[in-house]
């Protein structure tokens, strides 16, 4: 049966598309790209800043305006009505630390000009129904995203260049076509606990029995039931501002919010986080606090743009933690949690001393020979390839790092949490040396086989089980109201999906 929750991914923008090569043809004459994102706060800001970060990577095709100053980032809008009027959002703050890894001024010979539109997605339009709801699990559909489906239809189509994304909505299996082209250096993955305006407590466990926190995320829900069973903890979703603005009005029964330190330190409210939260309180999700940016598979011209801006240790430690997630299956409605950490070591160095702490698993002749052709986040300045390949797209001379060996060290920690809290498996291996992005995904696959083995496997068939028990009865309440409703027989279950989502 259909969930009449759901809705089809491109019933909310049939407006009649522009031929794809043609689109991308004018595009690649006028050197234009298009980020695409979704309408909300925090992910304009994130675009924002990866827009200013192409922009200053290709210097010289940074626009001005007449008087001097810089122009703002042009956002234009793709919502159920159509195309609205541009509106400007102002420049985005820019994040030495986040893009300090950047090179100053390389050359750029070409004018390439960044645009910046959004659309709104399944997952902004509903803000009141669960998340598992919105999108129950399907085995045959494993790349079924709230937050990502619409905006790759578009993304496929020609429409937009890049997609810019929180990692840890982007699904572990990617649709066919699109593939990640650079991930951007991470904030502080840790959630934070942010208590009401007025009052003072700092922590979790100051807070009295009963009292109410926030959060719309069921991985945090299940540890903090574990750790804080005297606690009520209740949904709550919407743009941060939104979510801060109901935690503070005094008729408000919240006490406290839970909510991810990146997300409200990018837009500019990192003075709200009370205490961050780690293990073994608190483990945050998959990717939390890095952005990705998806491209179109084998889109050479869209990589090269993006050469240089990656953050090589955030891609490998991202690398083993969605490599561990995607063996659980698991997803934004599953409890898993992780910690991991990354640290660069000299490749060419003697690190017996290392040996008893660190297993080296993999061998260098493991790794399938890097290509010119393979994405760009196998070989974005990181690591030796085979074959010839420059260390320089053709529009740059000489200003991006050579490709070089890499090396490190990676630990990874992970959790799966029953939803109640009442199970609770944690499983932290030996750390690995590895040499490639790949080797860093190879060790969180095996982290979760591992993992499943302790008992993680019984909790996750366990919540699968309870997930499609509860999705039966509110399908079939959902449409016994539709019954009570008398509506048209010939209306579709989609199209009452539709009705009940708006």
């Amino acid at each position: 049966m259909t969930s009449p929750f759901q809705t089809n991914s491109t019933a909310r923008n049939r407006r009649a598309l522009p031929d794809r090569d043609l689109l991308l043809a004018m595009k690649a004459q006028n050197n234009s790209f298009v980020l695409g994102t979704r309408k909300s706060q925090l992910a304009l800001v994130q675009t924002g800043h990866v827009a200013d970060a192409l922009r200053e990577l290709h210097s010289s095709s940074y626009s001005r305006n007449d008087d001097g100053n810089d122009d703002g980032v042009k956002v234009s809008s793709h919502d159920d009505c159509g195309q609205t009027p541009d509106i400007e959002l102002p420049l985005a703050e820019r994040n030495g630390g986040i893009f300090a890894h950047l090179v100053e001024k390389p050359y750029f010979p070409l004018q390439y000009s960044f645009s910046v539109e959004w659309m709104t997605t399944v997952g902004d339009r509903n803000q009141t129904t669960p998340l598992h709801l919105l999108s129950p699990y399907d085995s045959t559909q494993p790349a079924k995203s709230l937050w990502t489906d619409e905006l790759e239809a578009r993304l496929i189509h020609g429409h937009f260049d890049m997609l810019v994304h929180s990692f840890k909505d982007v699904p572990t299996i990617l649709k066919d076509g699109c593939e990640i082209g650079c991930v951007v250096k991470r904030e502080d993955p840790r959630d934070a606990f942010v208590v009401k305006k007025g009052l003072s407590y700092t922590r979790l466990e100051d807070l009295p029995d009963g009292s109410v926190v926030g959060t719309g995320s069921v991985r945090r829900v299940a540890q903090l039931k574990r750790a804080f069973p005297n606690l009520v903890f209740e949904d709550m979703r919407g743009n941060l501002n939104t979510r801060l603005a109901k935690l503070d009005n005094p008729e408000s029964k919240f006490a406290a919010l839970i909510l991810a330190i990146s997300g409200l330190t990018r837009i500019g409210l990192g003075d709200r986080v009370t205490t961050p939260l780690s293990s073994p309180t608190l483990m945050h999700a998959v990717g939390q606090g890095a952005l990705a940016v998806e491209i179109r598979s084998n889109d050479l011209r869209t990589r090269n743009c993006l050469r240089g801006l990656g953050h090589w240790e955030t891609e490998w430690s991202t690398a083993a933690e969605r490599g561990c997630l995607r063996v659980l299956e698991g997803g934004c409605s599953v409890p898993v949690g992780v910690e991991s950490e990354l640290v660069e070591l000299d490749p060419y160095g003697d690190h017996s001393d290392l040996t008893a702490t660190v297993e080296d698993r993999y061998l260098p002749d493991d790794e399938s020979p890097l290509l010119e052709n393979s994405p760009m986040l196998w070989f974005s300045g990181l690591i030796d390839t085979v074959g010839t390949l420059p260390s320089t797209p053709t529009f740059f001379t000489s200003s991006l790092p050579r490709l070089r060996k890499r090396l490190a060290r990676l630990s990874l920690h992970v959790c799966v949490t029953s939803t109640d809290g009442s199970k609770h498996v944690v499983h932290r291996p030996k750390p690995v040396f590895v040499r490639s992005y790949r080797e860093a995904q190879r060790y969180g696959e095996e982290c979760a086989r591992e993992i499943r083995k302790m008992g993680a496997g019984e909790i996750l068939d366990e919540i699968n089980t309870l997930r499609k028990e509860r999705e039966a009865e509110d399908i079939a309440r959902a449409m016994e109201e539709r019954r009570k409703m008398d509506l048209p027989q010939a209306q579709t279950q989609n199209d009452a999906a539709a009705e009940i989502v708006v």
